[in-house]
């Protein structure tokens, strides 16, 4: 119930603060331009909302592991705790009080132990209920989106705005985030939205991780890849040129130390260009290896 309660609070949340959507049969400039600054919004949501879903679907992952290893250590304490004579057997078995003592002692300690292992386990099961309930959280806020790039969608076409359509088409269409694995052979999965610039370098080299593009940072070195300042042929160029981050793919390095890349939505969205970049020209957050 919980649960249920927390995704009709966000479905209701995300209602409320969505900005409305101008009829698409009077779409003109400045209409046009609000249209397309929204969905650089919605985009900037889903993405945000991806990330926190992948970070909740690893956490689990990695709980079950913890998980699995307490059950197997509180088992083997009880075992041995099985295994003990009684406290009757200990005493008339004993040479002497020191011992009777001592084998209390390590009877306490076996308890104490156990106690431990409980709790942490009771604290693990609830950080997993935490999990769950922001990844559904982050998903209820992933569907309001995805839903007002499908309103925004059906009213481009309605008003014949192909540009327009095409972008809301694309975030609507934009896969929900579940949790995935790559085999390593063959092509790896896409799991960002078509035309930008997260997309465009997830189908240039393996991105395990989600997010927008300021978020690739922090959570590339979360996955452990190696990051630095120096570019590389092959890494990911992170910059702050816009609010939501921007990322590129290093193509060539060069001997003066500028470096050229190629990015889609630097010069539109879904066109691919490329340029030299050269050190200090660039508000630059770092290069992902």
């Amino acid at each position: 119930m919980k649960r249920i309660a927390l995704l009709v609070a966000a479905l209701t949340a995300a209602s409320l603060f969505a900005t409305p959507v101008t009829s698409a049969a009077a779409v003109g400039p400045d209409t046009m331009a609000s249209a397309l600054a929204r969905l650089d919004e919605l985009n900037n949501q889903v993405e945000q909302a991806s990330g926190k879903v992948d970070l909740a679907n690893r956490k689990l992952v990695q709980d079950q592991k913890l998980e699995a290893d307490l059950n197997a250590r509180i088992a083997a304490l009880a075992r041995l705790q099985y295994k003990r004579p009684s406290m009757l057997i200990q005493f008339l078995q004993a040479n002497s009080l020191s011992q009777v003592l001592g084998d209390v002692s390590n009877d306490h300690l076996i308890a104490e132990k156990q106690s431990n292992l409980l709790l942490q386990m009771r604290d693990l099961h609830r950080q997993d209920q935490q999990a769950h309930d922001e990844a559904a959280l982050s998903l209820a806020t992933i569907k309001v989106s995805r839903d007002e790039a499908k309103k925004i969608a059906d009213e481009a076409v309605a008003a014949h705005n192909a540009e327009l359509a095409a972008r809301a088409a694309a975030l609507a269409a934009r896969p929900v985030s579940q949790p995935w694995s790559w085999s390593g052979t063959g092509q790896w999965p896409n799991r960002f939205a078509f035309g930008y610039c997260t997309w465009y370098v997830a189908n240039k080299r393996y991105i395990p991780w989600l997010g927008n593009a300021i978020d690739w940072w922090p959570n590339a070195r979360a996955y452990g890849f190696a990051e630095g300042q120096a570019p590389k042929v092959g890494a990911v160029m992170v910059t702050r040129e816009s609010g939501y981050g921007h990322v590129a793919y290093v193509e060539a390095v060069n001997g003066d130390g500028s470096w050229l890349v190629s990015e889609m939505n630097f010069v539109g969205w879904d066109r691919v260009s490329s340029r030299t970049i050269s050190p200090g020209q660039v508000p630059l957050v770092g290069s992902i290896y």
